[in-house]
């Protein structure tokens, strides 16, 4: 017999959510605000129970296992309502339960639903889900087997770790991205042979020792660099990736000490925090439009001199470019909006550097530590410029903006020598325009002796130049 409680009540909650994994690429269960509108208790006998909500959308969710039966079929419907999905915990830590049958119509299984179901031996998944989610299987030791349908694109951090005895998993064709420890310390992956090893669409992870002097290409069709995948392969020299590559994920290429040479595709789109961390031989890189940077994301990189941003670059993030030792110069494009904090940190042979006209923050240690930085220039629209921003620079640096702008404060609370672009532009247009004025008084005197000849005509053209010259400098002063 099947017995309910159910009730009305109106509460904004945190639903199915992720954890923050520090990645571009968060295609976890997001954190999401929704009002539950009925919660109750459903039983379908007396060893199997659940937990249930409804939200405002109308969607079903298992909210929480309360029975004692240890193979648990889960239903397809709650009082006529269609399940819709299994909220995150859902079966957390029931080391009773040894089977769970999942019906056809769930199309979400939150993180962490089955996390440490110690007695869990094998689990089959529906059709319409998309992604394994976040430690959604982690520490199930007893789990020998899974199904993934062929819907499955995407499997995140954790989701089988530990799962010690799992030794039989389908790869499904659709599956694009593989989040970093997704198969750790489980027999499958012990079986793998060393090399790259690909799951789905994602390079997973370069397994076993690596050979000197050793070059990497991609193979097409890969759309993911997987979090760690190359990390500390110190034999790494270069790598070559296809242009239906999207992402790359966090530490994928950290302490490659000896990788010279990489290329990025106009394919990708989000580089992960840490992603070129410690490559302390790489000299150059070129980045292509519409894409994201993580953290630190080449912190570290101590021979790398050059790097060009592209346009659509808006934000610098903390520690991007912090400890580039050899970064002599960088031109920051004029979407550039934000330098985060320690973005430039350490770059101990940039020497100068002009802001962007659409900069209006520099953070705290962004050029810090610059210590061979000797000019900036900062627009007028740069209102926040914290206090620590050049800590540590050169006596020699010279802060170059605008009468009554941030720049002028900040040079003088920090005692930084300041030069104002704005009285400079005045001074150069007087200067001008006196040599200018100058120039016409002779040359009408001589144009008008008839022993000048041709030289009258000459005359003409110098009194159009000045005449030019101080078109152009009422021109720049205008836009000024």
């Amino acid at each position: 017999m099947k017995k309910g409680i159910s009730f009305i009540m109106s509460l904004a909650i945190v639903g199915s959510c992720c954890m923050l994994n520090n990645t571009v690429n968060d295609r976890c269960s997001a954190i999401t605000a929704v009002e539950i509108v009925e919660l109750g208790t459903y039983e379908v006998d007396e060893k199997t129970s659940f937990e249930y909500t409804v939200d405002e959308n109308g969607d079903t969710f298992i909210r929480r296992y309360t029975g004692t039966a240890e193979a648990v079929v889960i239903p397809s419907e709650i009082y006529g309502k269609k399940v819709n999905g299994i909220s995150g915990s859902a079966f957390y830590n029931r080391a009773d339960v040894t089977s769970v049958t999942i019906p056809d119509g769930i199309t979400t299984i939150s993180m962490s639903a089955f996390e440490k179901c110690t007695g869990l031996t094998s689990i089959t998944i529906p059709n319409d889900v998309k992604e394994i989610s976040n430690s959604l299987f982690m520490d199930c030791s007893s789990l020998k087997s899974v199904t993934l349908p062929d819907s499955i694109e995407y499997i995140d951090y954790k989701a089988f770790k530990n799962c010690t005895a799992l030794e039989s998993i389908n790869i499904p064709q659709n599956l694009e991205y593989v989040m970093p420890d997704a198969f750790a310390n489980t027999k499958w992956y012990d079986d793998q042979p060393d090399g790259m090893l690909i799951t789905g669409k994602t390079v997973y992870k370069y397994k076993g020792s690596m050979p000197d002097n050793t070059s990497i290409v991609i193979p097409d069709g890969i759309k993911c660099i997987g979090g760690d995948a190359f990390a500390n392969c110190i034999n790494l020299t270069s790598v070559t990736l296809p242009d239906t590559v999207e992402s790359i994920e966090n530490n994928a290429f950290e302490k490659c000490i000896n990788l010279t040479s990489v290329n990025i595709p106009n394919s990708v789109k989000n580089m992960g925090h840490y992603a070129f961390w410690d490559c302390q031989e790489l000299t150059s890189v070129t980045l292509p439009e519409g894409i994201q940077l993580g953290y630190a994301t080449f912190k570290g990189c101590v021979s790398l001199t050059s790097v060009t941003l592209p346009d659509s670059f808006q934000v610098v993030f903390p520690e991007t470019f912090a400890g580039c030792t050899s970064l002599t110069s960088i031109t920051l494009p004029d979407n550039i909006n934000e330098i985060s904090f320690n973005a430039f940190n350490g770059c101990t042979s940039l020497a100068e550097i002009v802001i962007p006209q659409n900069l209006t923050v520099i953070l705290e240690g962004a050029f810090g530590d610059c210590t061979n930085l000797t000019k900036i220039v900062i627009p007028k629209n740069t209102v926040t410029i914290v206090d620590s921003a050049f800590e540590g620079h050169n006596q020699n640096l010279t802060i170059y903006g605008y009468k009554g702008s941030e720049a002028e404060k900040h040079a003088n609370d920090h005692n930084i020598k300041f030069v104002a672009l704005d009285a400079e532009t005045t001074q150069k247009a007087a200067k001008t325009t006196a040599k200018a004025t100058t120039t016409t008084k002779t040359t009408t005197t001589k144009s008008n002796s008839p022993e000048t000849g041709d030289k009258g005509s000459a005359g003409l053209v110098s009194a159009g130049l000045a005449a030019s010259v101080l078109a152009f400098v009422s021109f720049k002063k205008r836009r000024k």
